[in-house]
């Protein structure tokens, strides 16, 4: 077999592997989310299995069940936690007063309105910036619109709980079971490549838990400054400071754009707390506050937390996580984005693991990986 024939072959066996990720890629994406699951609760199902009581030894797949039930009542606990402030967060959303809300911007739109039309000579001098903005604001308040993405929620019910199921069943096995997911894809390759592959599954595991493990500590760094920054200088409700605050610290797993994210939403909330009278400070200025501590939270994220936490994770171009990511929200949608760091982790090891030679792979991860 000469050396096109080899290629050929191999870019129509990726093809197919692509076109079969992209029809199962639901499925793919419960595998990847129980594989995250049970690389962050293995460690404490080979504690408990390793415990002994007299005679008594844990089975693993008891281990496996209390790790996963245990895991389970944190997610539980934090929804059930962020519930009632949530519910605070709708009820202040339902009392804005439209008028209250036009009385307060109206006139910075009108000036905003008069310096297009003096700047921009060929704008019509009829144009109207606060009619458009204010009628689409009313359109946005309007109970109907709610109530249409509330029956949209729910209409989604039913695949959130298959996936809830699915994600929990898979993750027990995983858990439960020792290289269950290598032993899979090897069985899908000839022997020669067995060493390689479980090389590669090393690899990913090592690189990902620094990940997950980085992460969570940012996020959770990102949070707790940015409600301490809420709550003690803008003065926000506790509450809803606390909702905010999480939000940010979940958006920010989404590298570029979950800061951005969190930094409007920042504003929207803290603008809909002042048009309630949560403050009797200048709204400009208070906006400015809450905006001022989002960027010096980004900051501190930046210098600090990021260069301590990934200094030993799998480094990548800034271009290249950008176009990773929008590639992966076209593909997966919000699930798609927060997989995206995980997956293009995983495929840079496979190349490096099975392609070590090629010149695109020295250029695109070079020495990154063998830090």
């Amino acid at each position: 077999m000469n050396q096109t024939t080899k290629s050929i072959i191999t870019i129509l066996g990726i093809a197919t592997v692509a076109a079969l990720i992209w029809y199962f890629k639901n499925l793919v994406i419960y595998i990847i989310v129980a594989a995250i699951i049970a690389m962050i609760g293995r460690p404490l199902v080979e504690k408990i299995s390793s415990l002994k009581f007299k005679k008594f030894k844990f089975p693993r797949w008891a281990a496996a069940g209390i790790t996963l039930v245990l895991i389970c009542c944190i997610i539980l606990s934090i929804l059930l936690l962020l519930a009632p402030m949530i519910g605070e967060f709708s009820t202040l959303i339902n009392s804005l007063s439209i008028d209250n809300l036009e009385e307060n911007i109206r006139e910075p739109l009108r000036r905003f309105n008069d310096y297009i039309i003096n700047t921009f000579p060929n704008v019509d001098k009829g144009f109207k910036v606060e009619g458009m903005f204010l009628g689409y604001l009313k359109d946005i308040a309007n109970i109907d619109t709610f109530s249409s993405f509330v029956t949209s929620l729910t209409n989604m019910v039913t695949s959130f709980a298959i996936a809830i199921f699915s994600i929990i069943f898979i993750s027990f096995f995983l858990l439960m079971e020792k290289g269950l997911l290598t032993d899979t894809i090897t069985a899908f390759f000839s022997d020669k490549y067995e060493e390689k592959i479980r090389s590669a599954s090393l690899s990913i595991n090592k690189y990902l838990s620094r990940y997950f493990i980085g992460i969570s500590i940012e996020s959770l760094g990102i949070a707790l400054l940015n409600g301490l920054g809420l709550v003690f200088i803008a003065k926000m409700d506790t509450e809803l400071a606390i909702v905010v605050a999480f939000t940010s610290g979940i958006l920010n797993i989404i590298p570029y754009l979950g800061p951005l994210i969190g930094d409007i939403l920042a504003v929207t909330m803290g603008l809909v707390f002042h048009l309630n009278g949560g403050t009797t400070m200048g709204l400009g200025i208070y906006l400015i506050i809450i905006l001022g501590i989002f960027i010096i939270t980004q900051f501190i994220d930046n210098y600090v937390f990021q260069p301590i936490i990934y200094s030993n994770s799998v480094k990548a171009h800034p271009l290249e996580i950008f176009i990773v990511i929008l590639v992966a929200g076209e593909i997966g949608g919000v699930l798609g984005i927060l997989a995206a760091v995980p997956l293009y982790t995983i495929l840079r090891v496979i190349l490096l693991e099975f392609l070590p030679d090629r010149k695109f792979v020295k250029r695109l991860i070079g020495d990154d990986l063998n830090q």
